[in-house]
Order: structure tokens, then C-alpha cells, then sequence
């Protein structure tokens, strides 16, 4: 069974990147509104080292945004790397 604060921590973990990096010009959710929601979860006495250790991640993550600008990290781009052969690239067959 998950406490409000895990479910809280949980929630904002998920959908604070997305308001922050959505395709607008400015965020859904500013950095002010995710820092008011993180520090009224620090406010509880009773968070776990793992609990405070998340909610401090989440705050360097939001100091990173409004430094850059915009959310970090930045999702990797995969690019496809073609590998083409030419016949006559290819050795001879020894004959």
C-alpha cells in the first residue's frame, strides 16, 4: 500500500518533465508551481531518506530548467546508422 506522499512524489516525478518541456513557448505548470507542490512535501516531518532524496532531485532538476531554460535531460535522439555495401567494395572470390 502506497502513501499519499509516494503517490504525491510519484505524480510529480511523471508529469512535472512533461508541463516543463511541452511544445509551447512557455510550460503548462511553471518552475514556481512544481517548487511550491516539492516544498509543501518537504514541510511533512515525516519523509524517508529516499522520499527527501527524490524531492531534492526534482528541485536541482527545476534549478537546471530555469538556468537552461529548458527541461534537462534532453530525451536521446536514436539515429539509424544504414550500413551500405558496394559490390566492389567487396575481395574478389579467389579462384
Amino acid at each position: 500500500m502506497t502513501t499519499f506522499v509516494e503517490q504525491e512524489i510519484a505524480h510529480i516525478a511523471r508529469v512535472m518533465p512533461q508541463s516543463l518541456a511541452g511544445n509551447f513557448e512557455e510550460p503548462v505548470m511553471g518552475p514556481e508551481y512544481w517548487r511550491r507542490r516539492l516544498h509543501a512535501l518537504l514541510r511533512q516531518n515525516h519523509l524517508t531518506h529516499m522520499q527527501l532524496a527524490t524531492v531534492d532531485t526534482m528541485l536541482r532538476q527545476l534549478d537546471g530548467f530555469e538556468s537552461l531554460g529548458r527541461w534537462m535531460p534532453q530525451p536521446r535522439k536514436v539515429e539509424r546508422m544504414v550500413v551500405r555495401t558496394r559490390r566492389e567494395d567487396r575481395a574478389p572470390a579467389a579462384v
